[in-house]
């Protein structure tokens, strides 16, 4: 049965910005108009939520909600600050007397709103005081993490919109959430089958994100977020797949379908706070101290781990870049204070050097985590010196472990290619094995970005002796891409090959920047068009697909001078799913 999972999430939602940010949207799938939401920093004098709607009896009814979480103690009743008796009081001298004209007419019903239950011992002193208070005009009612798990039953995931397979699902994801890639597999499964449901896609999203709430606080009750995170990866993009076309309609339609994604992206981020914020980033310039957390004494398990959380780390700065004010349609210079971001990328500045590992990325898909983190280091302008440092280091690195057979990044990024990587010490196999590379002209054109002509000249030097016969290419949109991206299907898109970097890395722009200008598909691209365009970086990191140049061209605009355009473009081809042709 799901009822034990839906009552136990309840019971583990923390009250500030967890259990309130629920009850909204639990109240807007019961019908109910909710017309007060929590506000940081604002006295609620006890109504932390309230909604207009029709009662049981049919009775268009006011509903004044105070909300506490877990079971309810007598300290909780009484003894503490802002403790549930005061705030009921408060709500009867303070809101109650200042209702809007709309609703003076209609019926208060003060909802006692708690995670979990009022214990027997409690039981007189919450009936004595409602049977005190209660008038012609004014009534109590208590809602527990019961009432709720019946609400949430009968309303958002009432059977016709939530299946019996649905419930299994959503209860075999929770139960496995200390087992990510089974908890996950469970979840995937509910997310695709609520995607392609019957129901309105502002409905549809309710679901996923009281689902993926569920299991986030069974992640974090299990001590494993890695499953909640991701889940919260995969939700975010079909979510932005199902409301994108509200959110460029009509006014209606456009203000609950922004509001439902904001949401979800909000929760997205409080896991990642959960994960990164409080756990990774503390650490980040600590000496070794993530690598070893890592829990393997194997160099590929750290180096791999080791990148994705950088992507991971990164992707979190570069949404909350996006949600200052002043977002556009790419990536903005930072002048302005913006601590959440900033505090991000002082720390994941560190990362590197802290953890060596980082400096060396062995497989060619580790570009996208490299150009996410690299992205938000030039973004802030504190940390460009860190992202100069970075790059350098790694392209030093990459061209000495090529000469020397070392391990270099694969265009194999599979994890037993990866074991044996490198096979052999000849030149077939190296030419072979990175026949094509993302990272390299990567490294180039961030190095361009922030003027080190150095890298850049030895990078040139090193594709024209050592590397001729690897391509460098990178990766943009095509016409498929929009149909398939937000759905997590990577068979799409088109590479650019054959990038020359030169002496100097003005050839290696001047292409980038001519596919930027003739290329219809990445302008028309939803996340782009709607100046949304961290869900693209989010689709490319999980897809392992590269960062499109076109973002780099409009931050480089930002920072330098546009070069005079020079061709050097070989090819276009389809693109097959690995970031690259050969």
């Amino acid at each position: 049965m799901i009822t034990p999972i839906i009552r136990e999430y309840f019971k583990g939602l923390k009250e500030q910005n967890e259990l309130d940010v629920v009850i909204p949207d639990l109240l807007t799938s019961m019908g109910l108009e909710v017309v007060r939401r929590p506000v940081s920093g604002n006295r609620q004098y006890g109504a932390d939520v309230i909604a207009v709607g029709n009662d049981a009896d049919g009775e268009r009814k006011l509903f004044v909600f105070s909300i506490k979480r877990g079971d309810l103690t007598r300290q909780e009743w009484a003894g503490a600050d802002q403790a549930l008796r005061q705030s009921l009081d408060e709500i009867k001298d303070v809101i109650l007397n200042n209702r809007a004209p709309e609703h003076q007419g209609l019926k208060v019903v003060i909802c006692i709103t708690l995670g979990g239950i009022v214990p027997e011992a409690m039981e007189p002193l919450v009936n004595g005081y409602m049977l005190s208070n209660r008038t012609d005009a004014l009534d109590y009612q208590v809602w527990t993490g019961d009432t709720l798990t019946r609400k949430i039953l009968d309303g958002a995931l009432r059977e016709e919109l939530f299946s019996g397979e649905l419930r299994s699902l959503l209860r075999k994801a929770a139960a496995t959430a200390d087992d990510p890639e089974r908890s996950i597999a469970h979840f995937e499964r509910l997310v695709a089958k609520v995607a392609q449901g019957e129901a309105d896609p502002v409905a549809k999203v309710r679901i996923l994100y009281l689902t993926l709430w569920i299991l986030f606080v069974w992640g974090r009750d299990a001590g494993n977020l890695e499953a909640p995170y991701r889940a919260s990866e995969i939700v975010t993009l079909r979510a932005w797949d199902l409301l994108y076309r509200q959110i460029e309609g009509d006014r209606g339609r456009r203000l609950d379908a922004s509001y439902s994604f904001h949401q979800l992206v909000s929760l997205h981020l409080q896991i990642w706070d959960e994960l990164y914020g409080k756990k990774v980033l503390p650490h980040a310039g600590k000496l070794h101290v993530l690598s070893f957390a890592v829990g393997s004494v194997d160099g590929l398990d750290i180096n791999l781990s080791m990148f994705e959380t950088a992507g991971r780390v990164a992707m979190g700065g570069l949404w909350q870049l996006w949600m200052e004010p002043g977002e556009g349609a790419a990536p903005q210079t930072s002048d302005l204070p913006n601590w959440p971001a900033r505090r991000i990328a002082e720390a994941l500045g560190r990362m590197p050097f802290a953890n060596p590992t980082l400096l060396t990325p062995f497989a060619d898909h580790h570009s996208t985590d490299l150009a996410l983190a690299l992205l938000l280091l030039c973004s802030v302008r504190d940390t460009r010196d860190a992202a100069r440092r970075w790059v350098r280091e790694a392209a030093q690195r990459i061209m000495i472990a090529y000469r020397h057979h070392g391990r270099y990044p694969a265009d194999d990024g599979s994890y037993g290619f990866l074991l044996r990587h490198p096979e052999s010490a000849t030149d077939e196999y190296r030419q072979a094995a990175m026949a094509a590379s993302v990272t390299m002209p990567l490294l180039a054109t961030v190095a361009y970005i922030l003027d080190d002509g150095d890298t850049i000249a030895a990078i040139g030097e090193f594709q024209q002796a050592e590397a001729s016969k690897c391509s460098f290419q990178a990766w943009v949109p095509n016409s498929r891409t929009e149909d398939k991206i937000w759905q997590g299907d990577s068979w799409q898109g088109s590479s650019i090959t054959g990038l020359k970097v030169g002496t100097d890395g003005s050839e290696l722009i001047a292409a980038q920047r001519a596919e930027a200008q003739a290329n219809p598909d990445y302008p028309a691209l939803s996340a782009i068009r709607l100046e949304h365009w961290p869900v693209l970086l989010l689709a490319c990191r999980r897809l392992r697909l590269p960062v499109p140049p076109q973002l780099w061209i409009k931050l480089m605009d930002e920072m330098r001078p546009p070069e005079p355009a020079k061709g050097n473009v070989e090819a276009a081809g389809d693109f097959s799913g690995d970031g690259k042709t050969t």
